[in-house]
């Protein structure tokens, strides 16, 4: 089993749904049954009225909704299930009616139906199947509202999408005034109260539990559920709306079948453009958005903060290319290993923000001086390599030396005083018959400590050093 209550906003609305069944169902029952008033059970005059069966279903079934909308203790588990299974056991008992022709006297149980005797209904007091229907769907997915997901679907989800579907028909049925679809000899003759509450039922359920694929898709902030959420309610109300203008348009004279279909389907297109167009926008900056988020976590997974240059995991990846490069075509490469003299010395003295203006500086003095297809990287925290494609030992030593020049000419001017430092360069080949990266790393890495502790400010290779102490 599984659960997950909804957010507190969720919440709301489905307390607010079974409010609203159980008012309609409790109008219904005592003052439509109860006290004996035909329009308490029919909203509109002359159309179907809710039985008294099919209220005490919906009840039932509301206040079962309500016990499990916040994560439910056993005890409230149990009425939960109780409340559920009055309302199946409804739905069942006159769907067996219906299909075994079987009388379990439930009908007219407590009421007489006096306005079905007096219309000649086929079963005076017995409610439409689709009702009946209706109240074994809702019962069955609330006594499954925690089970496991099927999939991406809930079982209960399941159960009550045809449930919104059949509430949707008949309040459809009323607002275009199509008799058979509510009129006392329809099949379905479901009432206008009845649509309203399984329609509230099915929404509660869905939101009740909004792990469901349907409410996730709806409430995601992905281009998916962006559209959903614009075009699914327009969608729906959009043609509902317009039908029903033309309608009465049609009615009223002012247009003939070709005229008002005309209308119609102008109008429709004319607001589904403007809405599709309008979505399609806002899809389109929220992709931008996205690449713009992209490139950034590109840029921090690939770039050191403080200096800009490749961070070590970036400087791996281009070394290892550059390897297998290298060995492959048989072209000389070579890689630098750089680390500052008098870092530390400047941090204790001018303090830290000296320091990193200081780093900041020497990246500067890489970039200046490196070739595009260069690779330079802060790979430590004063320490930096450099990639050298296509280009020998010997080149390599000359290019440390001139950098090993330009970060010795510089200077931070500061409050405190003036920074100034100097470095260590380790050179190293990588390449076909140098062994693997980590092996160029570790000579280079050693040939720049063998340059630190003679004094710094210098270059070395293998056992020499590549310019005089």
């Amino acid at each position: 089993m599984t659960s997950g209550v909804p957010a507190p906003s969720l919440r709301r609305v489905c307390r607010a749904a079974c409010a609203l069944v159980a008012v309609v169902a409790l109008v219904v029952f005592l003052g439509g049954w109860v006290a004996g008033d035909p329009a308490l059970r029919s909203i509109v005059p002359g159309t179907v009225g809710m039985k008294w069966q099919t209220a005490v279903g919906l009840l039932a079934l509301a206040a079962g909704l309500f016990l499990l909308i916040d994560a439910p203790s056993p005890r409230r588990r149990r009425l939960a299930d109780a409340a559920a299974l009055i309302g199946l056991l409804v739905g069942v008992t006159v769907l067996a009616e219906y299909l075994l022709g079987w009388r379990s006297g439930l009908d007219e149980f407590l009421f007489r139906d006096t306005a079905g005797h007096r219309v000649g209904a086929a079963h005076p007091g017995r409610l439409a199947p689709t009702t009946a229907l209706c109240l074994l769907l809702v019962g069955a997915a609330l006594l499954l509202l925690d089970a496991r997901p099927v999939g991406r679907w809930r079982p209960a989800e399941l159960l009550v999408l045809p449930v919104a579907v059949v509430g949707m028909l008949t309040l459809i049925g009323y607002l275009y005034e199509i008799p058979g679809l509510y009129g006392p000899a329809s099949a379905a003759k479901m009432a206008l109260g009845t649509g309203v509450c399984v329609l509230c039922l099915a929404t509660g359920v869905l939101l009740a539990r909004p792990h469901g694929r349907l409410v996730a898709l709806a409430t995601t902030d992905d281009p998916g559920g962006m559209m959903l959420r614009r075009l699914l309610p327009l969608g729906i109300a959009l043609p509902l709306v317009l039908g029903w203008i033309r309608l009465r348009l049609g009615e009223a004279g002012i247009f003939g079948q070709r005229a008002g279909t005309w209308w119609l389907a102008a109008s429709t297109a004319v607001v589904l453009t403007v809405l599709i167009t309008r979505v399609a926008g806002q899809l389109s900056l929220y992709a931008a958005r996205g690449r713009v988020l992209e490139a950034e976590l590109v840029a921090l997974a690939n770039h050191d903060a403080l200096t800009g240059l490749y961070n070590r995991h970036r400087f791996d990846q281009e070394l290892a290319h550059a390897a297998a490069v290298a060995a492959r075509a048989g072209v000389a490469c070579s890689l630098l290993i750089i680390d500052l003299d008098r870092l530390k010395v400047v941090n204790d003295t001018l303090g830290h923000p000296a320091g990193d203006r200081l780093l900041q500086d020497v990246a500067g003095v890489l970039t200046d001086r490196l070739r595009e297809t260069d690779v330079a990287a802060r790979i430590g925290g004063d320490e930096f390599g450099v990639l050298l494609p296509a280009t020998t030992v010997a080149g390599a030593c000359v290019l440390a030396q001139v950098l090993c020049d330009a970060v010795a000419a510089l200077r931070l001017h500061t409050a405190d005083g003036d920074a100034w430092t100097t470095i260590s360069v380790g050179v190293a080949a990588l390449g076909a018959g140098t062994g693997d990266t980590l092996d160029a790393l570790v000579r280079a890495d050693q040939a720049m400590y063998r340059a630190k502790r003679a004094g710094g400010g210098r270059v070395a290779r293998g056992n020499e050093f590549a310019t005089p102490v």
